[in-house]
């Protein structure tokens, strides 16, 4: 099976990654808001940066991957017919 669905694979790990880097930067956002509670906090924007272009793009990568395995096997199974 791994060797049959590599791009899958691929695509569910950067897919998860992201979903990391949401809760990381979900839980240090608010830690970092608490510390300063009714400011705008520097912290949060910085952090927001740090977490978010990461987040968007192996969300992005990981949906791209899975979207060309999903073509990749239509096209296959089209073909053989």
């Amino acid at each position: 099976m791994l060797r049959k669905k590599p791009l899958v694979l691929v695509g569910i790990l950067l897919v998860a990654i992201s979903a990391i880097l949401y809760l990381a930067l979900e839980i240090s956002a608010a830690r970092e808001q608490a510390l300063s509670p009714g400011e705008k906090s520097l912290g949060v924007a910085a952090l927001g940066m740090l977490f978010g272009i990461p987040m968007i793009l192996t969300g992005a990568a990981g949906v791209l991957f899975l979207a060309f395995s999903g073509l990749r096997a239509v096209y296959r199974r089209l073909l053989s017919n």
